[in-house]
């Protein structure tokens, strides 16, 4: 009779552990978040198997106790790292353990895929009780279960970063759309002005920004503009300061109050965290003059027969104050056969592998070496000669180039 009662018990047994492991994956295939999981495999252990004293830990950036009951032992002090060498698999903590181990009677170390996942102590042995503890009876079933639970967390958290990671990529993806769309892809190349551009970004999306705008008057714009920082947030700032811009020169009647009406969009738009560089300038052909503003930008370069002359003339960058402190604009002539370079300072702040940057000297080379060269040209020499310098380490920020010849 007794040995019937224990077969009849040991089925039992094994018809609750089946149940059991079955209401777990159920839980893990409908997807129950983090605390359903952990409160259901809690339950399990403390009422239906009589666990009395737990701690669980969880392994991610750092050890973390995510379950503990029974006890008031204090886990500050515990150093799990160090407890899986000595605890490396299923093992009864002797009696000669002292300090916060020693309140627990089993250690159970949890792996996935080679590395530690999580470590579990247990303990309920009850002298003065006449019956075998739970933690030995049920501690292969303990074991499954925590495996179980623990890496169904894990594949929780990865299944997370993915997506968010999946959710950046295509932000990056969406980011780098936008950008390509602030890059003029037909800029003009007539009798009168022949303009080539180039744009590199230093990573998927960048904040760099030139534009050629044709005017009905006849007369073009030319900008080239770098904004602080790199990234998504730099792209959605530029974008924003190209819609401004390409909405407000149709209107503007006054370079001088554009530039301070962008100054003011920007500062609302970055509220103080970002600033923008910029070089504008209107070309008027037929005048064969060009009146500009430099708001904080490198100085473009133009030459003529007479040699190179800087642009300087301008403001600090735009929405670092909300109004620009002082503003003044330059006036130059474009003789025939003249050139206008803008570039930001990607270009010339590149370093090559003893440290030296790029700079405006090779710039000036070409721009001499090439009087009768097409902007296209000119601007291949410079890609050339940066390509060289650069010797194939990374770009240290995002480039942009805009060369017009005036004929």
């Amino acid at each position: 009779m007794a040995r019937l009662e224990r077969i009849i018990e040991r089925l039992e047994l094994k018809e609750f552990q089946l149940k059991a492991l079955l209401d777990v994956t159920k839980a893990i295939n409908n997807t129950e978040d983090r605390d359903a999981l952990l409160k259901l495999y809690e339950r399990i252990i403390r009422e239906d198997l009589g666990i009395t004293r737990l701690m669980l830990f969880e392994r991610t950036e750092r050890w973390e106790r995510i379950i503990a009951f029974g006890n008031n032992v204090d886990a500050v002090g515990m150093d799990i790292e160090k407890a899986f060498g000595t605890f490396s698999e299923i093992q009864v903590i002797g009696s000669e353990s002292t300090g916060s181990f020693g309140a627990f009677d089993v250690a159970v170390p949890v792996y996935h895929r080679g590395r530690p996942l999580a470590f579990l102590l247990i303990g309920d042995i009850d002298e003065e009780e006449q019956r075998m503890s739970p933690t030995v009876k049920h501690l292969n079933f303990i074991q499954t279960l925590t495996n179980l639970i623990v890496v169904a967390l894990e594949n929780q958290r990865m299944a997370a970063q993915e997506l968010a990671q999946a959710r950046a990529r295509r932000e990056l993806e969406l980011a780098a759309e936008m950008q390509g769309m602030l890059i003029p892809t037909d800029l003009p190349s007539n009798e009168r002005i022949d303009a080539a551009g180039w744009y590199q970004p230093h990573s998927e999306v960048g904040g760099d920004y030139y534009d050629l705008i044709a005017l009905p008057t006849g007369q073009y714009v030319a900008c080239v503009a770098d904004v602080s920082g790199k990234g998504i947030a730099a792209a959605l700032l530029m974008s924003n300061f190209q819609a401004n811009l390409r909405a407000s020169i149709p209107h503007a009647t006054d370079l001088v109050q554009l530039v301070h009406d962008l100054n003011a969009k920007v500062h609302a738009s970055a509220r103080g965290e970002r600033f923008i560089t910029l070089f504008i300038g209107v070309i008027d052909l037929a005048a064969r003059k060009m009146r500009y503003v430099n708001s904080g930008h490198n100085d473009p370069l133009l030459h003529h027969a007479k040699g190179v002359t800087p642009l300087r003339d301008g403001s600090i960058a735009l929405g670092m104050m909300p109004k620009l402190p002082f503003l003044k604009s330059g006036e130059v002539d474009l003789p025939p056969e003249s050139t206008l370079l803008c570039y930001t300072d990607g270009l010339v702040e590149q370093e090559d592998a003893s440290g030296t940057a790029f700079e405006t000297a090779p710039i000036n080379g070409i721009l001499s070496a090439g009087a009768r060269a097409t902007a296209k040209a000119i601007n291949e020499a410079v890609i050339n000669a940066f390509e060289a310098h650069r010797g194939g380490l990374p770009y240290l920020d995002d480039i942009a180039l805009l060369t017009c010849r005036f004929a």
